[in-house]
C-alpha cells in the first residue's frame, strides 16, 4: 500500500456545481499513511462510494488531486494506480467456475496462462 493523500477533493456530478448542495462529495483533505487500517464511516448518501470510486479510478474529482506516495494520479488510469476496490456486493458470474472467477480479472489485464494458473491455484 501506498500513503494516499486527498488534496482538496471534492466532486459533483452535475456540470457547473454552485452550491455546497451541488457536491455530492465536499471538500475532503486528508491523508491515510502507509500500513494504517481505515474505515469510511458515514449515513447513506453522503459520499463514501464517490470518495472510493475517485482514489480508485473510477470517477475523476471536480476538484482536488490523489496522491499516491506523492505522486499525482488524479488523471492516472485505473491500471496505472494499481489499486483495487471490493465492492459491498460482490459480483460472482453463476456461468463460470469458481477457477474461471478467480481468473477472470487477471485474464483481462492480460496475464499469462501460467501465471493466471499459478496464482489461482495458490489462492
Amino acid at each position: 500500500m501506498a500513503r494516499i493523500t486527498l488534496d482538496h477533493i471534492r466532486h459533483a456530478y452535475g456540470i457547473r456545481p454552485s452550491a455546497p448542495k451541488d457536491y455530492a462529495l465536499r471538500e475532503v483533505h486528508h491523508e491515510w499513511e502507509d500500513g494504517g487500517a481505515y474505515a469510511l464511516l458515514g449515513p447513506s448518501g453522503c459520499g463514501k462510494t464517490t470518495l472510493l470510486n475517485i482514489i480508485s479510478g473510477l470517477v475523476t474529482p471536480s476538484e482536488g488531486r490523489i496522491l499516491f506516495d506523492g505522486r499525482d494520479v488524479t488523471r492516472a488510469s485505473t491500471e496505472a494506480r494499481n489499486i483495487a476496490q471490493v465492492f459491498q456486493f460482490p459480483v460472482v458470474y453463476d456461468t463460470m467456475t469458481v477457477y474461471d472467477n478467480l481468473a477472470f480479472p487477471l485474464r483481462n489485464r492480460g496475464v499469462g496462462e501460467a501465471e493466471v494458473k499459478r496464482r489461482v491455484e495458490a489462492i
